[in-house]
């Protein structure tokens, strides 16, 4: 009998040890598959590529708060504009009319 140089190790297709991976979908939670060494580098780019997301997202979500929050400080000092404008009409009516 001739034995395995794999050492009872699972292979890839390109003859590379398999390493170990774990889905976290929702229709898959906690399955645990198979995948080639060669492609980890996938793996770590789309967490890295996910993580940044979120940092613009937290960024984006803070800027849009900002936003409103000027809007809404902005609309109340048109309205003071417009009552002070008032004022000032109501006072030189009282004193030239």
């Amino acid at each position: 009998s001739r034995k395995s140089p794999n050492f009872g190790h699972k292979l890839c297709f390109c003859g590379l040890k398999a390493s170990t991976n774990q889905a976290w979908t929702d229709k898959n939670p906690a399955r645990r598959f198979y995948g080639c060494p060669r492609t980890e580098w996938q793996k770590k780019a789309l967490i890295e590529a996910r993580d940044e997301i979120r940092k613009k997202n937290k960024i984006i979500e803070q800027l849009n708060e900002t936003i409103a929050e000027m809007r809404s400080d902005l609309e109340k000092k048109q309205m003071e504009t417009v009552k002070d404008e008032d004022e000032i009409v109501r006072q030189f009516e009282e004193c030239f009319v």
